[in-house]
């Protein structure tokens, strides 16, 4: 409900009690941090004025006044037209920030509170408070944290992104542009390109990266893409409604001018006086030496009128009138309908679906950190998982055949509503080649091993003599192997082997492979082997109506050899029993051998390392067939860039939510007040 514009900035009773309920939930700030950053800018800006001093003494107050009346009518215009595109560039700024953080906010009105966000706190300073409550009062739909939330993230990322555009500006100026020239300036600025491109490659490729003891998550590489195009247009603009306010005598080539704005900008930005005053006078008459005192502070402060105050007077139009002087909000566009977890599996549409999938790998819904992408008439789905650059359908859908194009379609359109590329990853045959219709490209990824239970339980002839030597040790060390009760689950002593089995591996792989859980496993076919009296092992399978597959295997340190074939060999004894038709052993790289070229020596490198040597030598002991799977994207390069997501996500997955916490696992959604971000 919008709030009400009464006494303009007036706070209602809802919102004043989330401001109470904000401020118990957070530390209290020392007070001399609390006042060192109110009055730190402020004595910043009245520094700069003292070292100002002797140059403001000096100033021909009326040479000044009469060289910004000689600003013709043109040169205003243009700088009002430069000032448009500027403050445009920043709305768009705003829309990406709240696709990137999932807020809910529609892009027309996330542009609109953000240009009256920024206009205002540009000229009052304070960026954080003034920028997060203006957002506040005009977005009803946010709360206090989410804007305070989106106002820092759009001033950490235009940061970066005015680092990149000013390094550049700087490396392209010509040798005799002035002091932002010289040699040591622009090995400074190729120096910071560097770092910056280098922290791009560690978000996209290496591990996930801390700050300050906190995940810090960056926007997709699409997203970074548009938000530094938008940085570039906005400053740009900006230094050339600077640049068209010049005298017509001053002959200053627009680059020059761009750069010397852009360093100016930074030096206002980064000791955050209010509306920049002082650092960004000292840096343009330091920066543009060529140029006559009176002339060019005409100029600053024509350019302070046309890009500070005319802004800001209009926003502060739109600030009094409240989210209701913004016009009609418009009408959400048509969207995929993804179903978010954690309440993914209680919607009655998606659990029928997922009972009745064709790959029963589909129940890793229950791990609570992936989504549901529903076809529109509500039969059909897929399981959807999001990294920090893809979003992936695993699997098939949950009904595979007439229908997959559209869903297909459907997640394409979902992956660029949050800036990500769409990938299909481990699905099959039939899902594959509906993707290289569409012109997607299609890899190999996997081989799924699988077996019919009815046709192997005996475990006879000569493809399992492996296995039965593998079960007669295990019964000579007494290991006893079982399905597990329905209730009474030994889960501590399951949750003390699985956390062993996690440290000797260094940690569990995750996204399309299921992860210790008490509550996931306990909603799994288990069986558990004993020895001694004590359990050993135990081994999850997905069940689904046509298939189980092989999903968690955790054995203590010591377990007798033989245990863990002990224990899917029993699953397959009372899956054939079951009359089930199907039961995988789930997948494995690709064999070198499928394939051709360069890649050959790194796959078969991949297939001698250990862990998928062992786990290649424990499925085939089962003698399984082999299905193949597929990777798929809509171009060769966004299959790179999904392939290496869909890698970091599964060798260092974020931790599971908390299936038992209301909200947990949605995506991008804001934490209680107080939590950290």
């Amino acid at each position: 409900m919008p709030a009400t514009a009464e006494g303009g900035m007036a706070i209602g009773r809802d919102r004043a009690a989330r401001v109470a309920t904000l401020a118990r939930g957070r530390a209290a700030v020392p007070l001399g941090q609390a006042v060192f950053r109110q009055v730190g800018p402020i004595a910043a800006a009245l520094l700069f004025l003292t070292l100002l001093g002797d140059r403001i003494a000096a100033i021909d107050v009326a040479a000044v006044s009469a060289a910004l009346l000689r600003i013709t009518p043109p040169q205003w215009i243009a700088a009002a037209a430069a000032t448009f595109v500027s403050f445009r560039a920043l709305g768009h700024y705003d829309a990406v920030i709240h696709r990137f953080l999932d807020t809910g906010i529609e892009a027309p009105e996330a542009g609109r509170a953000g240009m009256t966000a920024i206009a205002i706190s540009q000229l009052l300073g304070f960026g954080l408070v003034t920028g997060a409550l203006v957002r506040w009062r005009m977005l009803p739909g946010l709360s206090l944290w989410q804007a305070t939330r989106v106002t820092a993230t759009v001033t950490g990322v235009f940061l970066a992104g005015w680092a990149v555009v000013a390094g550049l500006a700087v490396l392209v100026l010509p040798p005799d542009a002035g002091p932002l020239a010289a040699g040591p300036v622009k090995a400074g600025a190729l120096c910071l390109l560097v770092l910056l491109a280098g922290i791009g490659v560690l978000a996209v490729a290496g591990p996930r990266l801390v700050l300050f003891g906190r995940p810090l998550t960056l926007p997709p590489l699409q997203a970074l893409a548009r938000l530094l195009l938008l940085t570039a247009v906005d400053t740009i603009a900006a230094a050339l409604a600077l640049w068209a306010l010049l005298p017509a005598g001053i002959a200053m080539p627009p680059e020059q001018v761009v750069a010397a704005y852009l360093v100016a900008l930074g030096a206002a930005l980064v000791l955050a006086t209010p509306g920049g005053i002082g650092p960004f006078e000292v840096a343009m008459l330091a920066l543009l030496p060529g140029t006559g005192e009176d002339q060019l502070l005409a100029t600053l402060l024509g350019f302070r009128l046309v890009y500070f105050a005319a802004p800001a007077l209009v926003a502060l139009v739109f600030l009094a009138r409240g989210p209701g002087g913004l016009g009609r909000h418009t009408v959400p566009r048509d969207r995929p309908t993804m179903i978010q977890p954690p309440v993914t599996l209680s919607v009655p549409d998606v659990a029928g679906l997922v009972a009745g999938a064709a790959r029963a790998e589909s129940a890793i819904l229950r791990q609570g950190e992936h989504a549901v992408l529903l076809a529109q008439d509500g039969r059909n789905g897929w399981v959807v998982g999001r990294g920090g650059q893809a979003l992936v359908a695993l699997f098939d859908p949950f009904r595979p055949g007439r229908g997959t194009a559209a869903l297909i379609a459907e997640l394409a359109g979902a992956a660029r509503a949050c800036d990500r590329v769409p990938c299909l990853y481990k699905c099959t045959g039939r899902s594959a080649a509906a993707a290289r219709r569409m012109g997607w490209t299609v890899r190999l990824v996997a081989e799924e091993l699988w077996l019919a239970p009815g046709a192997v339980a005996g475990f006879h002839g000569a493809g399992h003599a492996g296995l039965r030597r593998k079960l007669r040790k295990a019964e000579k060390h007494g290991v006893t192997v079982g399905k597990a009760a329905a209730d009474g689950l030994p889960l501590a002593a399951m949750a003390r082997i699985a956390a062993e089995w996690a440290t000797t591996r260094g940690g569990e792989r995750g996204f399309s492979m299921g992860r210790w859980a008490p509550g996931y496993v306990a909603g799994q076919r288990l069986y558990l082997a004993h020895a001694d009296g004590r359990l050993i092992a135990f081994a999850s399978f997905h069940e689904g109506a046509r298939e189980w597959v092989l999903d968690l295997m955790r054995a203590a340190e010591g377990a007798p050899d033989g245990t863990m074939h002990a224990l899917v060999a029993e699953a397959i004894r009372d899956a054939a029993a079951l009359g089930i038709a199907r039961l995988s052993l789930a997948a494995l790289p690709c064999r070198a051998e499928l394939f051709t070229g360069i890649s050959v020596p790194l796959r078969r490198r991949l297939e001698h390392l250990p862990c998928v040597a062992g786990l290649a030598r424990f499925k085939s002991a089962f003698a399984p067939r082999r299905e193949r799977l597929y990777i798929a994207a809509p171009t060769p390069a966004a299959l790179v860039l999904a392939a290496l997501d869909i890698a970091r996500e599964i060798h260092a997955p974020a931790p599971l939510p908390d299936s038992n916490a209301p909200g947990a696992g949605a995506f991008g959604r804001a934490p209680a007040p107080g939590a950290p971000g």
